[in-house]
């Protein structure tokens, strides 16, 4: 522990507690849980990623106005870029999600929270529009084993056609990584609050489909095709969206985001060693593809196949 977080545990009263580091998956910011006579809470030591203070802090305001569980922000040296948070448990629901019961009982409550998250005034965030959001796909040409770029090229200017009459609908505002393994338990809590949510400084605006696709396109958690559908049909039920114009959003924010996991997933294993999310590459793989077999892709589907090998092809 470094000096500066030494003195602001001890300004916050926490100077001898039981310091256990977290790990932190592909952040740069380090996580440490704190212990003391019974209590925990949580250090954030984000030195190496100062410019994700500001937007956590502010996203996180907004989210507690929203009545979400986002953590309590018990301390803050901004200038250290450390922070100290609520402790809203060690065990992700990723971990709870292997028993389909349990696994629907965590997507109900997802539906819940996308929906109080889409109705509540956004706060200002930057909205990329269908260029900007395909630009960011091409981590995949430079570091997925085997992509071919100018197929891929011929597939994002489709996807582009895809996305922009879809955004010109309407933003709302996205945590970008609304997945498992960022959402706690909480089962003391009700309602949109029985769920924590984490790691939301990258929110931006887009539609409101992206942290859907996220949460059921999971790379950390299977849920098969057929849950999949029923929760689609089932978001579009409760928000009013067209099922059939709901289904394409979906196929397009898949293709985007799963294409841009596997650029990411690889360059993180190239770049940083960190090889513990390869094996979750075919899952991304299968999502991609499926996306695809949406009739919106029917004329590059089979350019995308050709310019990005299956995971066992990939040289």
């Amino acid at each position: 522990m470094h000096d500066a977080a030494t003195r602001f545990l001890a300004s916050r009263g926490w100077d001898g507690a039981t310091i256990h580091p977290i790990a932190c998956d592909l952040s740069h910011r380090s996580y440490f849980r704190l212990s003391r006579r019974g209590e925990t809470a949580i250090l954030m030591d984000a030195r190496d990623d100062r410019a994700s203070v500001p937007p956590f802090l502010k996203m996180t305001a907004w989210l507690r106005r929203a009545g979400l569980s986002a953590p309590e922000i018990l301390g803050a040296d901004v200038g250290h870029a450390l922070l100290l948070l609520e402790d809203l448990g060690p065990a992700p629901a990723s971990k709870m999600m292997s028993g389909r019961n349990a696994q629907t009982e965590v997507l109900d409550a997802c539906i819940e929270i996308l929906l109080a998250i889409r109705n509540a005034p956004p706060p200002p965030l930057q909205c990329p529009g269908a260029e900007r959001l395909c630009e960011w796909t091409r981590v995949a040409d430079e570091h997925y084993p085997g992509a071919d770029s100018g197929a891929l090229d011929e597939f994002r200017a489709a996807l582009k056609d895809i996305l922009s009459p879809l955004l010109a609908n309407g933003c709302t505002v996205s945590l970008r990584d609304f997945h498992a393994d960022n959402l706690m338990p909480l089962p003391r809590r009700e309602g949109v609050a029985r769920l924590g949510v984490l790691d939301y400084q990258d929110a931006f605006l887009t539609h409101p489909v992206y942290d859907l696709v996220s949460l059921l396109t999971d790379a950390r958690v299977d849920v098969p095709p057929a849950l999949r559908a029923r929760y689609i049909e089932r978001y579009a039920t409760v928000s009013g969206d067209g099922l059939a114009t709901l289904r394409t959003a979906f196929a397009a924010f898949s293709a985007q985001r799963n294409l841009r996991i596997l650029g990411i997933f690889h360059r993180a294993a190239s770049d940083l060693g960190k090889t513990h999310h390869l094996p979750k590459v075919p899952r991304v793989y299968r999502c991609l593809m499926e996306a695809t077999d949406h009739d919106a892709f029917r004329e590059v589907r089979g350019i995308l196949r050709a310019g990005l090998p299956a995971p066992d092809k990939a040289a």
